[in-house]
């Protein structure tokens, strides 16, 4: 590869590959949900800029699953089990909140 066409092409191949080996770590869910917020990468609770609720569950170096109390403007509300990464909830017209219960699943 000689040239500017050459070089283009290194640098755009080398800026996918760098996105992929970087991308492995994030959890599918979370890059797929929002990634234009900041936000994304918060742990617990949050609503990205379409309204949309979510939870993020970050863990350290132990895998855990835990049990999250998804609080609805209206009735009861329910109780899920979160894996480690970002789980979408629903609109946050509906969903207005989310948290760790303390329990696992």
């Amino acid at each position: 590869m000689t040239g500017k066409n050459g070089l283009k092409k290194l640098l755009i191949g080398a800026t996918v590959v760098a996105g992929l080996v970087g991308g492995a770590a994030a959890p599918a869910a979370a890059s797929a949900a929002a990634p234009e917020d900041v936000q994304a990468r918060a742990c617990g609770f949050w609503v990205n800029s379409r309204a949309w609720a979510f939870y993020t569950h970050c863990t350290g170096s132990v895998y855990t699953v835990v049990q999250v109390k998804v609080v609805t403007r209206t009735g009861p509300g329910s109780l899920i089990c979160v894996r480690p990464g970002t789980v979408g909830l629903g609109p946050a017209s509906v969903v207005s909140n989310a948290y760790y219960t303390g329990r696992l699943c």
